[in-house]
């Protein structure tokens, strides 16, 4: 009987994170689009691309690591040798579906809004 107790708290202590994707387009009239990919809670990807049908050299792969969360928003660091940045992704889509919400993205000097939805994927 113990030895089911221990095996039971065990299963449950130790917590799985899904991966997420999350996908997004300009909030304004462009054809740019970011995609995060969550793989942890802490780090994760940031693709960022002018549109499928331009050229590759305007698409971009960056390293994501969390900063921090305050208030109702988590933000992950962008770690590149293209420069530094932020991607701020409200915390309660975290570890969840969701069909429309906002993040917003700094990077190289630059700031940008996209609206996306999200999706968890147990890989």
């Amino acid at each position: 009987m113990k030895y089911f107790i221990l095996m039971t708290l065990l299963t449950y202590s130790f917590s799985t994170f899904a991966r997420q994707y999350i996908q997004c387009s300009m909030v304004s009239d462009t054809t740019d689009v970011a995609v995060v990919n969550l793989t942890t809670p802490t780090n994760g990807t940031l693709f960022l691309s002018s549109g499928a049908q331009n050229d590759e050299s305007e698409r971009i792969l960056v390293n994501l690591v969390f900063e921090k969360a305050i208030q109702n928003q988590t933000i992950f660091q962008i770690h590149s040798e293209n420069g530094q940045g932020r991607v701020t992704i409200p915390t309660n889509i975290i570890s969840k579906n969701s069909d429309s919400f906002l993040i917003n993205v700094e990077f190289a000097n630059l700031q940008f809004d996209y609206l996306c939805f999200s999706r968890l994927y147990n890989d």
